[in-house]
């Protein structure tokens, strides 16, 4: 069989034409790697244009050839264009990043843009974006049931290896946090109320400001940055090395392998972690209240064991459990809206803990409202 034929053209502004023929395949691409290696080392080159008319055939070899021959380029300030791909070859390089359309991503820079036009273009972007979420928020709903209720497909051993990564490990940063707000919020509230001689009421304060409101809270803040950075980072990770792109050809639910194990570990571990950290502030609590206000233990227990009440702890634990199936969906949708470039991980990552922590506060802000209609 004769090997692969490979013919280059010169012209006269540094532009060579390289054009090979055949079958691009495993069998063949070092030949044509010999090939183009010695075009680039000519120093004239200025421009490189593929010729693909004389090819028959392409596999997962040749694309890479084709990948490396325009990172090459790119490395080399050469220009690089595809030209005459045949139409049974372009889904594949579209597939494999090699022939994107030039309508997939717009240009984020604009020339002259005045702030009407700006204003117009982030509010089309914050549009989108919530679009997306919206879309990815029903796609979860809808695999929730099949993946919970189906012994196979319920991923028992990543759920619980998420649930320490986003649970157990995050304990001891959950302590310090809680137990510094409880103490912060007994040294203000005695300051007060030791005028007075109420000292005991500070438990008051201390217990229902933890259980309603500012454990969750940071609790959530702490899963938003511990968790949804991290989720962000893994997912888009695995989209610049192409490995969800080989899950979806492989027929993989990518929602059902990728996301639900992460929320459902997010939505066990985020009650337990707001339970902890209310034991924890209220620890704080009575620390400074035995060692500032002359409150023994047992009388500030006792205190705070009078004033919770179950509906306290339930609408606490309710927020807590709204907000870490949050965290994890916003942290999962930054990763699956990461392009493929190590930059775009970074912007992503960041972006999922802003948009983790304005989503917590707005959801605070809608529970705050619906618990005062409800005189919860």
């Amino acid at each position: 069989m004769m090997g692969p034929q490979s013919t280059t053209e010169a012209g006269g502004t540094g532009r060579r034409v390289w054009a090979p023929s055949g079958p691009l395949t495993l069998k063949t691409v070092s030949d044509h790697w010999k090939t183009f290696q010695n075009l680039l080392s000519d120093p004239a080159v200025k421009a490189l244009v593929v010729d693909l008319s004389g090819v028959e055939a392409v596999d997962s070899a040749g694309l890479v050839l084709l990948k490396g021959l325009r990172d090459r380029c790119a490395a080399a300030s050469i220009a690089y264009e595809l030209a005459h791909v045949p139409e049974p070859f372009r889904p594949f390089f579209v597939f494999g990043g090699l022939d994107r359309p030039t309508h997939e991503k717009p240009s984020t820079t604009r020339v002259g843009e005045n702030a009407l036009e700006r204003l117009g273009r982030l509010t089309m972007e914050t549009l989108q974006d919530i679009g997306e979420l919206i879309e990815f928020v029903g796609s979860v709903t809808v695999a929730f049931l099949p993946c919970c209720l189906h012994p196979k497909r319920f991923r028992l051993k990543e759920v619980l290896y998420y649930v320490q990564r986003s649970g157990s490990e995050a304990m001891p940063i959950v302590f310090l946090v809680s137990f510094l707000m409880g103490l912060i919020m007994a040294f203000q509230a005695a300051v007060q109320l030791r005028q007075f001689g109420a000292n005991i009421f500070v438990a008051d304060l201390v217990s229902l400001a933890l259980t309603r409101e500012l454990g969750p809270l940071m609790t959530a803040i702490i899963l938003a940055g511990r968790s949804a950075a991290a989720f962000a980072a893994e997912i888009g990770t695995m989209k610049v090395n192409e490995e969800v792109d080989a899950l979806t050809v492989m027929g993989f639910n990518v929602t059902e392998f990728l996301i639900m194990p992460k929320v459902n570990a997010l939505a066990f571990s985020g009650p337990l972690l707001t339970l902890f950290a209310n034991a924890s502030g209220i620890f704080g609590g009575m620390v400074v209240g035995a060692l500032g206000l002359d409150l023994t233990p047992a009388s500030f227990l006792t205190e705070v064991v009078a004033i919770l009440s179950l509906t306290d702890v339930v609408s606490g634990l309710a927020k807590s459990l709204a907000f870490s199936i949050l965290v994890a969906m916003v942290g999962c949708l930054r990763g699956l809206q990461t392009e493929k470039s190590a930059d775009s991980v970074g912007r992503m990552t960041t972006s999922a803990v802003v948009s983790s922590i304005f989503l917590i506060i707005l959801a605070d802000a809608v529970f705050t409202v619906l618990f005062h209609v409800f005189d919860i």
